[in-house]
């Protein structure tokens, strides 16, 4: 399947990642809680904001979108890192601004970055960590198949929990909902 632009969930839409949206990125509100820390992106100077879209663009490695709501406000990003079609594999990254949190957001755009993964990239498996302490995201990752493989001490002493869903149980639990990804001329928006 080719690539498009833009990738349709229930809810949002994702679309390749512009400089000009890490501008508006730098205006988000801030998370307070401590174990959400990482999630608050400093984009204080334009210099950060280059550096921070450069670093995180899509390239043969990576693909970054930004998550838009129903009215086509960014309100996060989701991506895919350590991309390897060589061994068919990637790292989930999400993050949803602090006042889009909790209301399924996060996993319409998880479950569409899945679709992506398993019907255009063809990838055999999608990997994530997780901060043992953020268990509403914990709670969404396991909800959608993906299973504990491990652990490892990230930064801070945080005990991070690693985690896979392969091709086999994406198809197995989502293939019968309504596929992902449809372009989103084709998908009405609320």
């Amino acid at each position: 399947m080719a690539e498009r632009e833009e990738y349709c969930g229930e809810r949002v839409g994702l679309r390749h990642l512009v400089r000009s949206d890490v501008d508006q990125m730098a205006n988000w509100p801030r998370f307070h809680e401590v174990e959400l820390q990482w999630a608050n992106l400093d984009l204080s100077f334009s210099s950060e904001r280059d550096l921070y879209f450069e670093r995180g663009r899509s390239n043969s490695t990576r693909r970054r979108f930004v998550v838009l709501d129903e009215r086509g406000d960014i309100i996060g990003t989701v991506g895919l890192r350590n991309l390897d079609l060589m061994t068919s594999e990637a790292t989930l990254g999400i993050i949803i601004r602090a006042d889009s949190v909790g209301n399924g957001y996060g996993t319409d755009a998880v479950e569409t970055i899945l679709g992506y993964a398993f019907d255009v990239l063809d990838l055999r498996r999608v990997l994530l960590d997780v901060a043992e302490n953020n268990e509403r995201a914990r709670h969404v990752y396991d909800k959608l198949g993906f299973t504990p493989i491990g652990q490892h001490l990230g930064p801070q002493n945080t005990i991070y929990t690693d985690m896979m869903l392969d091709r086999a149980e994406y198809y197995r639990r989502w293939r019968v909902k309504a596929k992902r990804g449809a372009p989103a001329s084709e998908t009405a928006r609320r």
